[in-house]
């Protein structure tokens, strides 16, 4: 009898493990959240905004990582395996993309595709499509429509939750907008002047009455040349530009011969393709554009 009473006994515990067990592994399936990869650090925070928790949002590049030539590591594949959309920005930004995207299977999600685009006028770029819409906080808007609009044609369920998301977060888009045109429309004309490294400040210039001056097109500073260099110069000291600027992820060495050269302030660094690390003054995409907004102001009053 005592025999029978422990084979009971132990035939109940060994029941309610495996009751447990399946119930934990029914929990953690039903918990499992999907994952969302984006290109860049930029992207992944915007996207990041309008799924909020109930997904996972990783970018493949770094913070500070110059994105245009990225080359994608064995983990970068990895990740994107397990990932059910890949967004990227498109415009020829990534151009390591459609190499990285060839093999894998997942949904591609591509920004440009509902963007109107500016295109680049000078040298090897001319013609092609200038891809950093979103330095501009109205385009930054429009990308919030385009991921909440396609996030929801792939997850129907999650529509309500995107769009009460992204309505929160263009609200907060739209101040910096606000604060851009004021900031503008009180200044003097002759100290509109966005002196860059590099052109990727097309939109914002064109969005909010600014000329753009750049010493190189896009991800081209191996080719300044002394003529660009030269015009450069020329130009800051006949409009007596007050300062110039560079990006976060270049070296702002030839910068400085322009403020050698004509006595121009340095402005300091604007983030364009990279956010920074989380201690950084740009650790989110509205972070960048209130640091871009702040930097801009105070050296062009």
């Amino acid at each position: 009898m005592k025999k029978r009473h422990t084979f009971l006994v132990l035939a109940c515990l060994i029941c309610l493990f495996f009751t447990t067990a399946c119930k934990r592994t029914s929990n953690n399936s039903e918990t499992k959240k999907e994952f969302v990869l984006a290109s860049f650090t930029v992207l992944a925070d915007i996207i990041r905004n309008v799924v909020t928790d109930d997904f996972i949002v990783k970018s493949i590049t770094k913070p500070g990582v110059e994105v245009h030539a990225y080359k994608p590591t064995p983990s970068d594949l990895i990740n994107a395996s397990e990932a059910f959309v890949f967004v990227d920005n498109g415009f020829g930004f990534e151009i390591w993309s459609e190499k990285f995207v060839s093999n894998l299977q997942f949904k591609r999600l591509t920004i440009a595709n509902d963007l109107d685009p500016i295109f680049i006028t000078e040298d090897f770029y001319k013609g092609k499509p200038n891809p950093h819409a979103w330095i501009s906080p109205k385009r930054g808007i429009l990308y919030v429509d385009i991921i909440v609009k396609s996030l929801s044609e792939l997850r129907p369920s999650k529509r309500e939750l995107f769009e009460r998301n992204g309505e929160i977060y263009k609200n907060k888009l739209s101040k910096i907008d606000k604060d851009f045109k004021l900031f503008i429309n009180n200044l003097e004309q002759d100290r509109r002047y966005l002196v860059t490294c590099e052109g990727a400040f097309s939109y914002l210039a064109k969005d909010y009455g600014l000329n753009e001056v750049y010493l190189w097109p896009v991800n081209a500073e191996s080719q300044i040349t002394p003529k660009r260099m030269a015009r450069t110069i020329s130009l800051v000291k006949k409009k007596n530009i007050p300062s110039v600027f560079c990006e976060s992820t270049v070296s702002n060495e030839s910068q400085m011969v322009v403020v050698n050269e004509t006595g121009a302030k340095f402005g300091g660094n604007l983030f364009v393709d990279s956010l920074s690390s989380a201690n950084g003054p740009a650790n989110s995409y509205l972070g960048m554009l209130k640091h871009n907004l702040k930097i801009i102001k105070k050296g062009l009053y």
